[in-house]
């Protein structure tokens, strides 16, 4: 059996599984409660939108349960988790999914929270059964797999009126070969989604049209999907071929915010570093304006795919005009940056999945009058670390670290991926997380940390 298959059976009301049997009740409803007095379940505690997550919630009055394993994981040792339970990795969809079944049959009517593009697509894959035993915001698992696979994205995104980068989803030899001659090299050979993707490539960069069919192939070879998702679409496993925009290291636009069926209430930001510096996971943030064209934009797309929920954009800069790179339909990392912009995400799902529309009503009334907070959002500790790196290496010359520095120094009342003056706990544990990361993969950090690779 599959670990799709075992998954699949441990989702199926009636059908039974090694050790236990599921209550066929799924179609179970909960008492209507006030919002702030039902119980979330956060799980994935190493990612900083978790933390950002578990620190809105429990400073709102949400008893915040944390499900992980890593000892280490930062949002695990948050004063504002309620209780700690112990869970499987994701990375093992099977075991996961049956831990998470067990717990919903003893203690239904948690607030099911997706932290991840995985957790996001698993949800929405298994809704029928988890529904009747966790509280769920929960678009349908078609709207959710059109938002993440980017072929299907961008189709949408242009039918809402969205531009997107030149990409080709080549599906045969001939395809490969009519890109080589179309494409402007250099160009970017990436996966057309993040979704039960064990390696988590962000891609590759081909210089020239002689070497793409190379590369390519090399790197689907060297990327698998999870057989959850390639049974469930075959076609997401081929790479996409992207045209590389020279802007997008620098000056990526996001758009985060909350869709709750009748509208859009978000907040921008710019980001002006990542690790590695090509392509990467952002490290800091600044504040833009949310433009009209963009927010209407995603309004069309969300009607047009019945999305409702958290959600955050990236746009890139390309010939005077912005194009949808990457859409995230769940929780994301610099989640505290919209909090402490007076957009509390987090409580925001938890009252829309908890039924509570009168509380969900007020607190997007609030969000819409917020103003002011911190203008950027950092990860000190990373930065300061990827500065002395590439310094003492001569990847980066000291005249541009010391503008960095001065930057830190410019937004003392920064958000903080891990730092925050009422819960230092996070910190302690990042800091150890991050130099056991260091210890066990050496050269991985000098590659994205140092190198830029």
């Amino acid at each position: 059996m599959t670990p799709a298959d075992s998954a699949a059976r441990a989702l199926d009301p009636g059908m039974s599984v090694p050790g236990f049997r599921v209550d066929a009740r799924a179609d179970r409803q909960f008492a209507a409660v006030p919002g702030r007095s039902v119980p979330a379940l956060l799980t994935q505690g190493t990612y900083y939108g978790t933390l950002a997550a578990v620190r809105c919630l429990g400073r709102a009055g949400v008893r915040v349960t944390m499900a992980e394993g890593a000892l280490l994981a930062p949002a695990r040792w948050s004063r504002y988790v309620s209780r700690r339970v112990d869970c499987p990795s994701t990375d093992d969809v099977d075991a996961f999914l049956e831990w998470l079944v067990r717990f919903g049959e003893r203690e239904p009517g948690h607030v099911l929270c997706p932290a991840s593009d995985d957790l996001a697509w698993l949800f929405a894959r298994h809704a029928a059964a988890l529904s009747g035993r966790f509280r769920m915001l929960q678009p349908g698992i078609d709207a959710v797999h059109a938002l993440l696979d980017k072929k299907r994205l961008y189709a949408a995104g242009r039918r809402a009126g969205l531009e997107s980068p030149r990409t080709w989803f080549p599906e045969g030899d001939g395809d490969l070969a009519r890109v080589a001659k179309e494409a402007s090299f250099p160009v970017l050979v990436k996966p057309r989604t993040q979704v039960l993707f064990r390696s988590r490539s962000k891609g590759v960069r081909v210089e020239s049209a002689s070497a793409l069919d190379a590369a390519y192939r090399a790197f689907e070879k060297e990327n698998r999907y999870l057989p959850a998702l390639t049974d469930f679409d075959p076609g997401v496993a081929s790479p996409m071929v992207q045209e590389l925009l020279p802007d997008a290291a620098r000056g990526i636009y996001g758009v985060a915010g909350f869709a709750d069926g009748t509208g859009v209430v978000a907040r921008a930001s710019v980001k002006v570093l990542q690790r590695p510096r090509r392509l990467g996971i952002g490290l800091c943030f600044e504040q833009a304006p949310l433009r009209d064209d963009v927010a209407q934009g995603l309004e069309r797309l969300f009607q047009a795919t019945g999305f409702r929920g958290v959600f955050e954009a990236e746009f890139a800069p390309s010939r005077g005009r912005l194009v949808l790179l990457d859409f995230n339909p769940r929780f994301y990392s610099q989640m505290a940056f919209e909090a402490d912009r007076g957009l509390p995400l987090p409580l925001l799902f938890h009252l829309a999945a908890a039924g509570d529309e009168a509380g969900l009503k007020d607190e997007i009334a609030r969000a819409r009058a917020a103003t002011g907070g911190p203008r950027v959002y950092r990860h000190r500790f990373l930065l300061e670390l990827m500065l002395r790196g590439q310094v003492l290496s001569g990847a980066l010359d000291r005249r541009e670290a010391g503008a960095w520095r001065e930057w830190l120094q410019r937004h003392a009342d920064a958000t903080d991926a891990a730092a925050a003056p009422d819960d230092t706990g996070p910190l302690v544990a990042d800091l150890a997380m991050h130099a056991a990361a260091i210890a066990r993969h050496p050269r991985s950090f000098v590659r994205s940390m140092i190198l830029n690779r």
